[in-house]
């Protein structure tokens, strides 16, 4: 399973608050974006809060919303639990229902993505899969056996440290674990293989969930650099600039469904003062 176009995760450490990761990536949207930073808002509660920044397209026209604009939140620290996490994306969704000041209620973008952690599980499956077969490791028998026969007096050839170290290599390799037994019964290749899956699934499932609460992406892509999506659409993106199929920044109220000729009324988005 694929989970759509390759993101570009964040270097574990890169930034080392969300200061810096804010500046960063704030500083590569104002090419396309007026930015606003640190806008102030009140919770429906009237609560008074605060978001990272929020953002109007230069060139609104390609949009399909009047006065296009959305909200950006960032997050740096890699959460403690997993409730941590989830904390931070239940914040993202309180913020689709607050009233920001010049703007109205918009919908909210996470940088990085909130299933960034997912991917990385993920990928690290894989790599851990590749690393169990890995040249390294292969070596690494060689280097035991020839460790044993010096404890032993013994000078072991080449040749016989390469055989038995394959031999034991393949041997490693093939031991199955009852994961790995029972992934083969479900048709996978290894446990590794059924894992990433898996994590890749929980990735969809929860991106399109968000999504129908207003809340999205905003990460860079291979190929396409820089890009909004939400519920696994692209909304936006650096090489192709705003999508021609009619999706809007709009939040959604309910189960509601637009058809691409219905407008919404105007202001409807938030009214931009000065």
């Amino acid at each position: 399973m694929h989970f759509g176009p390759k993101p570009l995760l964040p270097d574990p450490g890169a930034f080392p608050d969300e200061e810096a990761l804010a500046e960063f990536v704030l500083t590569k949207m104002e090419t396309w974006f007026h930015v606003d930073e640190q806008v102030h808002g009140r919770y429906w509660t009237g609560e008074q809060t605060r978001i990272d920044a929020v953002l109007r397209p230069r060139d609104p026209d390609g949009w399909h919303d009047v006065n296009p604009a959305f909200a950006v939140e960032f997050k740096t620290a890699k959460p403690s639990s997993v409730g941590a996490g989830y904390g931070w994306v239940a914040q993202a969704v309180a913020y689709t229902h607050c009233d920001w000041d010049g703007y109205g209620v918009l919908p909210v973008f996470l940088c990085p993505s909130p299933i960034t952690s997912i991917l990385s599980r993920a990928d690290e499956v894989a790599y851990y899969r590749q690393r169990q077969i890995s040249p390294e490791l292969l070596e690494a028998e060689r280097e035991k056996l020839r460790r044993k026969g010096r404890r032993f007096g013994r000078d072991y050839t080449e040749s016989l440290v390469d055989s038995q170290a394959l031999i034991a290599h393949r041997q490693r390799i093939g031991q199955l674990s009852y994961e790995e037994f029972t992934a083969r019964a479900d048709g996978y290749a290894n446990a590794a293989a059924r894992e990433r899956e898996h994590n890749l699934r929980v990735a969809e499932e929860l991106t399109h969930v968000l999504g129908q609460l207003s809340v999205g992406e905003l990460m860079p892509y291979k190929h396409t650099g820089w890009a909004l999506r939400r519920s696994g659409r692209w909304l936006w993106s650096e090489r192709d600039g705003p999508v021609k199929v009619p999706y809007r920044l709009r939040p959604r109220i309910g189960s509601e469904r637009r058809t691409p000729e219905a407008s919404p009324e105007p202001g409807s988005v938030g009214h931009f003062e000065g």
